[in-house]
């Protein structure tokens, strides 16, 4: 069982990659197919994926079109977590569309559990998908269990373009996981506003399927691999706020003498005390 909402954000640093196309459709997905209370929450101006899911046929979704107000970093940060935050405790999945700026706040990724980007398999396209990934490598690299999951998207592929293998190693310097990638369809278009890529059977109605199950998997891999790093409270270090060697080894040599008061007639204290005593090098006077 998946512990708590999967939150999902499919982003871009451009527009045109298929990034509202996914969006709309694994909200779809999730809702129809998998059964899961979802929701989508737009956080793209122009609000493409948010109105596909409101005018197609109906879909049991909550569907949120979100533009802030004022776009000073912290402030859209601020507004854009409290939303995020709000939708996931009522619902089991939550999408998230976004398309990248500069002037984003790369914080805001720790509050998805994947961050999926869509790209084409072009030469330009994926240097600049790289780049853009390169410059918030470090969300990607925090600390075990705190950092999401990433996850590439070959997306609008040709059948040409299947051949190809343009992901090696050297693609990226952090982690990622490939996704099956989302085929180029001249039908697409047909659906926008009125129905969804899985309704249809069809070579690119397959490739979705197989695309939303791959992210649906590893959602649960990233929620097993997250609750097993989770630090517990009784496990968390307490900071060491001395300053230098001799404030910590008076410290600990006050708290012996606390301790020799609270122990002087236990002789399980006593013995304890002798032991600590010993290896911080401190002798006592007994009387």
């Amino acid at each position: 069982t998946i512990m708590g909402a999967l939150r999902i954000l499919v982003v871009s640093q451009k527009g045109g990659v298929g990034k509202s196309t996914l969006s709309a459709n694994l909200t779809a997905w999730f809702s129809d197919s998998v059964r899961k209370k979802t929701s989508l929450i737009d956080l793209d101006p122009h609000g493409s994926s948010s109105s596909w899911v409101n005018s197609a046929r109906e879909i049991d979704a909550e569907v949120e079109h979100y533009v802030a107000s004022e776009f000073g970093e912290r402030r859209w940060l601020l507004g854009c977590r409290t939303l995020i935050r709000s939708f996931s405790r009522k619902v089991e999945v939550l999408i998230s569309d976004l398309t990248w700026s500069p002037a984003m706040d790369p914080e805001f990724l720790h509050e998805f559990d994947l961050v999926i980007v869509p790209t084409s398999v072009s030469a330009i396209e994926l240097a600049g998908t790289c780049k853009f990934l390169e410059s918030i490598s470090w969300v990607f690299q925090a600390k075990p269990g705190d950092y999401p999951s990433l996850l590439i998207c070959p997306s609008r592929v040709t059948q040409e373009e299947l051949s190809t293998s343009p992901f090696d190693k050297e693609f990226l310097s952090i982690p990622f996981l490939l996704l099956p990638p989302v085929l180029h369809d001249n039908q697409m278009k047909t659906f926008f506003k009125k129905g969804f890529v899985f309704d249809r059977p069809s070579a690119s109605c397959n490739a979705f399927v197989q695309c939303a199950e791959a992210i649906s998997q590893a959602g649960v891999l990233h929620k097993k691999r997250t609750e097993k790093n989770r630090t517990k409270i009784l496990d968390r270090r307490i900071l060491d706020c001395h300053n230098s060697k001799l404030s910590r080894f008076m410290s600990r040599k006050k708290s012996i003498s606390n301790a020799a008061s609270t122990d002087q007639f236990n002789p399980s204290g006593q013995n304890k005390l002798s032991r600590i005593s010993k290896i911080l090098g401190v002798t006592r006077a007994h009387k």
